[in-house]
């Protein structure tokens, strides 16, 4: 009796993580990481990623800028965009109006690149993450290994 209770707590854990991979957009690889380059002197780069890691990887999150979906993160990986110069907010598109993650404002200047991190933050009925700005140094190390994707 006691070992079919374990099975369902364990089976409703593992349902309530993995509901939110069918909320997500959908994204194809398109590569790998060749340098934090900016192509546009013009417009301003920004990286975001996720590392890979066993806890979480079944959710995907999609990444707001400015209020519009820019992208969507499966675990391992990132995407590129590019923006106008500005305060430009990046955000993850979870339950941040509610304190359940939370985004940054980065001020993007012409021909730059920028780097941002999502991490996530562990909640039993709700995914949610945060973006914050990285060192590019640091986000070079860490993302030359994760797989670029893009919204399909």
């Amino acid at each position: 009796m006691k070992s079919n209770r374990i099975k369902m707590l364990c089976v409703s854990i593992f349902i309530a993580g993995s509901m939110g991979c069918a909320m997500s957009s959908t994204v194809k690889n398109v590569g790998s990481f060749d340098g934090l380059t900016n192509l546009n002197p013009n417009k301003g780069s920004i990286f975001v990623y996720r590392d890979k890691a066993f806890a979480g990887s079944l959710n995907q999150y999609d990444v707001m800028v400015n209020g519009a979906l820019a992208g969507s993160l499966p675990d391992g990986s990132f995407f590129a965009v590019e923006t106008d110069p500005g305060v430009i907010k990046i955000e993850p598109d979870t339950f941040t109006k509610f304190g359940l993650g939370k985004g940054t404002n980065i001020t993007v200047e012409k021909g730059k690149s920028y780097c941002l991190k999502l991490t996530l933050n562990f909640c039993y009925s709700c995914k949610s993450a945060d973006i914050n700005l990285v060192d590019n140094k640091q986000c070079e190390n860490e993302i030359k290994s994760l797989v670029k994707v893009r919204l399909e």
